[in-house]
């Protein structure tokens, strides 16, 4: 309703120019290395989000993106790695997720292997879910957001999904994976990078917009 109705149709002359999000971001890294039930266990997925039952990675994902072997919103793509490279000092774990040369059904998992499965992945999404969708149809909005593990995850969506169980997920100890923490910990860290990430995004776009490329 907001976009399509309030801003598109009642109010013409506004420009949305960027929406940040931040959506299902509880469990990934620096979780990861097995489920801890053991079932289900994070499997490769060839044409879902890249993952392993190892590696969970931290999701930027920015839009509209359409074409995916070439980046439509390369401001965005460039504010997000620099916020996370130089600001947060997260290069070590970065990757630049787009497919050139990629299948366009598996792009995504195949550079993400290739890549050596890095820990947070910055891509531009050529479908967008949710309200991401409603922005960049109905006003043509840059979009950024931030995830984590979603298909893989057996409480997405569901009853269980719960900070103790997000917490069980995240925990590190006695695994042969990253840094041996609590899920206390992990979560904690985990949450704190996510939101000054999207701070200084938001910090960022309000000062000097990142406008759609494809406009």
């Amino acid at each position: 309703y907001w976009t399509e109705y309030y801003v598109k149709e009642d109010n013409p002359h506004v420009t949305v120019t960027n929406y940040i999000n931040l959506d299902m971001a509880g469990v990934n890294w620096p979780g990861g290395g097995g489920a801890p039930h053991g079932d289900p266990d994070p499997q490769i997925d060839e044409d879902g989000y890249p993952k392993d039952s190892e590696v969970w990675p931290m999701r930027v994902y920015i839009g509209p993106g359409p074409t995916h072997d070439q980046f439509d919103q390369p401001g965005m793509v460039g504010l997000s790695n620099w916020i996370g490279s130089d600001a947060l000092g997260l290069e070590e774990q970065m990757g630049t997720l787009v497919g050139t040369n990629y299948s366009a059904d598996t792009w995504k998992t195949d550079v993400w292997l290739d890549m050596d499965r890095p820990e947070i992945i910055v891509y531009e999404d050529t479908t967008a879910r949710s309200d991401h969708a409603s922005f960049q149809d109905n006003l043509g909005t840059v979009t950024v957001g931030f995830g984590g593990l979603v298909d893989g995850y057996w409480c997405y969506h569901q009853v269980c999904d719960t900070l103790e169980e997000m917490e069980a997920w995240m925990d590190t100890t006695g695994k042969e994976y990253g840094e041996e923490n609590t899920g206390v910990a992990n979560l904690a860290n985990s949450l704190d990078m996510i939101t000054w990430w999207a701070l200084m995004t938001f910090f960022h776009c309000d000062e000097k917009p990142v406008l759609n490329a494809l406009q």
